[in-house]
């Protein structure tokens, strides 16, 4: 995996880990999470092929030592107009940072070579637009499980060993919560007392005094505690809660605009490194695998 991983992590003595649980639109184990589907594509423009195309011959007839691996592997598939997958989508969205090369004179300017390499203005646009309807099919099939008569909400909070996807300011990678690490943060969010602690959509102006936590379970077969039925797929150490609303009118607005569950809090990371980077690879892949089957869960039972 080139992307470096990183996991999250609490201490038991100082302020970090969650202290908040927010019904969003997206529904998120973190802001801004993704776990990458199998599914690929190759509906770009025929221009962003042909902007990586130049960028090759423009490499190979000038002799340009420019860009890495990565990116003229990018640029070979897209010229190829082989299929990609989400996560290239997102990757070459994200590559919109650099757009202040894009002027440059390719021959001379390395940032203005890759950005063709990348696919230049048709792709970058392309994938910002294609990643945005992956998402937006993805997050009406990813709902809560509603209880109508009760008003109740059931879902996971946090999915264990998850490699998450993100992009910031300091550029791509990922992240992960152990298991180990879920225990320990879910032990200290009830002996904190913050089982009330909800707000809308990660605002501390748009707290939810009448919403309120009141199952909850850290799935660990060997204990024997199982998944509820339907979401069998979920790891080992996955936190999965039920909150009432005990309000109509808050109920009404949950129903209309949200969707899931996402924790925020504050947390400190460490390098995750494994000795056989195939192993994490394939971690993604099962994981991935997993989540697709509860997307197809919550499609059927979404309201």
């Amino acid at each position: 995996m080139e992307l470096p991983v990183y996991k999250l992590v609490i201490d038991e003595k100082d302020d970090s880990g969650v202290d908040y649980i927010a019904l969003v639109d997206q529904p998120a184990i973190l802001r801004n999470w993704r776990a990458f589907s199998d599914d690929s594509y190759n509906d770009y423009p025929k221009a962003a092929s042909a902007n990586a195309a130049r960028a090759l011959r423009l490499r190979d007839q000038y002799e340009l030592d420019c860009g890495t691996q990565t990116g003229w592997a990018r640029a070979n598939q897209l010229a190829d107009g082989e299929n990609i997958t989400e996560e290239t989508i997102a990757r070459m969205a994200s590559f919109e940072r650099h757009r202040g090369n894009s002027d440059g004179d390719p021959k001379e300017d390395c940032g203005a070579l890759m950005w063709l390499a990348w696919g230049g203005d048709e792709g970058i646009e392309w994938a910002q637009r294609k990643l945005d309807q992956i998402r937006d099919k993805n997050q009406r099939k990813f709902r809560f499980n509603l209880d109508e008569d009760r008003q109740i909400l059931s879902g996971f909070a946090m999915v264990a060993d998850l490699p998450i996807y993100r992009a910031d300011e300091r550029g791509e990678y990922y992240v992960i919560f152990e298991r180990d690490t879920i225990e320990r943060i879910v032990h200290k969010y009830f002996s904190n007392s913050f089982h009330k602690n909800f707000n809308r959509m990660h605002s501390m102006n748009e707290t939810l005094d009448n919403v309120v936590l009141f199952e909850s379970m850290v799935i660990d077969s060997e204990r024997g505690i199982k998944t509820p039925e339907g979401y069998e797929e979920a790891p080992d150490g996955s936190w999965f809660i039920s909150v009432k609303v005990n309000d109509k009118e808050e109920w009404a607005k949950v129903k209309e605009n949200f969707n899931g569950f996402s924790v925020e809090g504050f947390f400190d990371e460490v390098p995750f490194k494994v000795e056989d980077e195939a192993v994490l690879e394939e971690k993604v892949k099962q994981l991935t695998g997993q989540f697709k089957q509860l997307l197809d869960y919550y499609e059927k039972r979404a309201i």
